[in-house]
């Protein structure tokens, strides 16, 4: 069993726990856990033997909670001559030195903005930012013998040179 504080409007209906402070964020019950309501208190129990599911869900209910205060932040930032990344609209337009432009669908729980050459992430659902975040980086990986690609501003990267001297 575990206790979660909640100090602003939350509402329970059909297995989905809906939240509503600065920003709006919902949450799936899982069927195997039961939920019991205190004014500001919520009350995680479990119907199996197994713990790693209400760990699991408090973690996420955490996250959430979290993030609803303070949104999560991931920054990426593109290094390369002639790499150049726009918002349209709901989309992320990339120009990699492909042929054509990568294009992703910027997700509605997910705000982004572009200044110079980084991107910076915003969302209250840690786990969906951190997948979006893989998703981008995943279009053109950081190559460290060319110095170009997109990668985490807070990775540190080794730069390695071509040619060693013996």
């Amino acid at each position: 069993m575990k206790i979660v504080k909640i100090n602003f409007y939350y509402l329970i209906k059909n297995n989905i726990i809906f939240f509503k402070k600065k920003y709006f964020g919902f949450l799936k019950i899982p069927k195997d856990i039961s939920i019991l309501k205190n004014n500001k208190f919520i009350e995680i129990k479990s119907f199996s033997e197994e713990k790693k599911n209400v760990n699991s869900f408090y973690k996420s209910l955490f996250n959430i909670l979290k993030g609803l205060d303070s949104p999560w932040e991931i920054i990426l930032e593109i290094s390369g001559i002639g790499y150049k990344v726009y918002i349209k609209e709901k989309f992320l337009i990339f120009n990699l030195g492909f042929s054509k432009e990568k294009i992703l669908i910027i997700p509605n729980y997910i705000k982004t903005s572009i200044i110079k050459n980084k991107i910076n992430l915003f969302s209250i659902y840690k786990d969906k930012l951190g997948l979006f975040a893989n998703k981008i980086i995943l279009i053109k990986k950081y190559n460290p013998y060319k110095k170009k690609g997109i990668f985490f501003i807070n990775n540190f990267f080794l730069k390695k040179s071509n040619k060693k001297k013996q």
